[in-house]
């Protein structure tokens, strides 16, 4: 047996969770329903949570450039505004993919001061901001310095007092220190360099574009929050998912780290997450009652197809097979979409 997923299906409020695999392979320990996972960009969402409450206190104003909380920044940060973060319409130019794939020891230990470091010698933007959507986890960790400026504290401690403690989310946390992980999490399972196999040995703790660690029941209480919302009067949900808007007016599926479009027929809401070693994936149905998750600690599962055909299964009767899959729905450029 291999590293596997921990799937859940949330119907009307009851969750149901299947396993399937282990969550070490090395050790042979299985996963369990309660195994703890990194879900990379499924921690996108919760970030914008934080920024949409400091807003809320008027403890910023998300016209503001990123430049007014985060020093050093090039010329670039006084052009870019909190809300273009939010929505990916900063143009914030991503860190280059190419070369050689993880060494056999794993992610380094990257921290936020090492990955704001390589940000700040960024020369210039993809694009105009506000001219079109560009996917960038680098302005999601731009996004967590500003959270961590404005409130006074950490984007993790900020995400715990505010969110998660309120929840009763007790075992969802941002990881911003390489700190001992708890004795039920599952660990990453990645191909390496040199074609082999290896449990990434999770050294690496920089927050804000992912550093979340969390199970398919905590993340199927957030999803609760969203019909019954515990954390405001209502107003938190509605922000989440009001979709961006580019300069000239025109609509994205890019919401508040959730993507807000369609499945046959069907209104979705939801957010994956890809790391060496860790797939992820959370898509509600918010008209149906209906919320899939898929949690893997494998990198050659399709988290995402897997999660669609559940759906498929399940909302057979209300779905439209001749409408467009989600993977056709989305607005924009198509770099990186979520």
């Amino acid at each position: 047996m291999a590293a596997g997923a921990v799937t859940g299906i949330v119907r009307d409020g009851t969750l149901d969770v299947s396993v399937d695999g282990l969550a070490r392979a090395d050790t042979g320990r299985p996963l369990e329903p309660d195994s703890i996972f990194y879900v990379g960009s499924i921690a996108k969402q919760f970030v914008a949570a934080c920024i949409a409450l400091l807003e809320h206190d008027g403890a910023l104003d998300v016209g503001d450039p990123v430049s007014r909380f985060v020093p050093a920044l090039p010329d670039w940060g006084e052009r870019v505004t909190i809300s273009q973060l939010v929505h990916h319409t900063g143009g914030v130019r991503e860190r280059a993919r190419e070369g050689p794939g993880v060494p056999t020891f794993g992610v380094p230990s990257w921290g936020n001061a090492d990955l704001l470091d390589a940000v700040r010698t960024v020369p210039e933007l993809d694009f105009e901001p506000g001219s079109r959507y560009g996917y960038s986890n680098r302005g999601y960790l731009l996004l967590a310095e500003v959270a961590a400026a404005v409130s006074g504290t950490s984007l993790a401690e900020l995400a715990r007092m505010r969110i998660f403690d309120r929840l009763g989310m007790t075992d969802t946390f941002f990881r911003d220190e390489p700190l001992p992980l708890p004795v039920r999490t599952a660990r990453g399972h990645f191909e390496a360099d040199d074609g082999t196999v290896h449990v990434e040995p999770a050294r690496f703790h920089a927050v804000g574009a992912g550093g979340l660690w969390t199970t398919v029941a905590d993340l199927a209480t957030w999803n609760e929050n969203f019909d019954d919302d515990r954390l405001t009067d209502g107003w938190l949900p509605a922000r989440l998912t009001s979709r961006g808007t580019l300069t000239d007016g025109t609509e994205i599926h890019y919401a508040w780290g959730l993507s807000v479009r369609s499945h046959r027929g069907l209104p979705i809401v939801s957010h994956g997450g890809n790391f060496p070693g860790w797939e992820s994936k959370m898509v509600r149905f918010p008209t149906e009652g209906v919320t899939v998750i898929v949690l893997a600690n494998r990198e050659d599962l399709d988290v995402s197809s897997m999660a669609f055909r559940l759906a498929d299964d399940l909302l057979a009767d209300r779905l439209d097979p001749s409408a467009p899959h989600a993977d056709d729905t989305f607005d924009g450029s198509r770099t990186a979409p979520r």
